[in-house]
């Protein structure tokens, strides 16, 4: 059995605002930098092979944190990336709420499939990080790696657990990931089944 480590990036001073990041390429604040140091310490415990991450800086940061503590190499994976909101980026719900109220409400019934105009839909994140994921398996195969860290993004993680897990796209109520926190997936190469093994571990991460 095979370990995949879905990890979001530390905390931004958008994420402390709650401001829309969407494809916004905002750099970890000083305690997500703290964060990715404390993550790295905590991986530890779970040597891996190699680190894949998204492009965007707050991801790459928490991701080199993570490879250079096992001096493991490090990958940039295009489709890792956090969703496209569009016009949305850089507004709180609230203000999207009230500046976009007829195109908020239609994404809230229906987020699998709608998209904020210039954005993208869950199902368009879902499609390009089920290719992300796949291209990290096949590199997983190539030399039988045990364990690896994928570093990316709230959004897009929701998107990626369904697809590794086989279940459909939650609606409401779905999966919600923590800065800096490692989602545990075991995975059988020789099936290509995937079991949760551990939800949003934040045990490394100090007050």
């Amino acid at each position: 059995m095979s370990k995949i480590y879905l990890i979001r990036h530390g905390q931004t001073d958008w994420n402390l605002a709650h401001r829309i990041q969407g494809q916004r390429d905002i750099p970890l604040n000083e305690t997500g930098r703290q964060q990715a140091a404390q993550l790295a310490e905590g991986m530890r415990e779970r040597p891996v092979a190699r680190v894949f991450t998204s492009s965007m800086s707050r991801a790459r940061e928490t991701a080199e944190a993570v490879a250079s503590s096992q001096n493991v190499p490090l990958y940039l994976v295009n489709g890792l990336e956090e969703i496209n909101y569009g016009k949305w980026e850089g507004m709180t719900m609230e203000e999207i709420q009230k500046t976009y109220p007829a195109e908020y409400d239609a994404w809230w019934k229906d987020p699998v499939n709608g998209a904020p105009h210039g954005g993208e839909s869950q199902m368009d994140v879902l499609v390009r990080t089920a290719r992300a994921m796949e291209a990290i398996k096949a590199n997983m195969a190539s030399d039988g790696a045990k364990a690896v860290a994928v570093v990316s993004h709230g959004a897009s993680i929701c998107c990626i657990l369904p697809w590794l897990l086989k279940e459909d796209m939650p609606t409401e109520d779905g999966y919600s990931i923590i800065n800096a926190a490692i989602t545990v997936i075991d995975y059988d190469p020789e099936t290509g089944k995937c079991v949760l093994e551990m939800l949003n571990d934040t045990r490394h991460l100090k007050a």
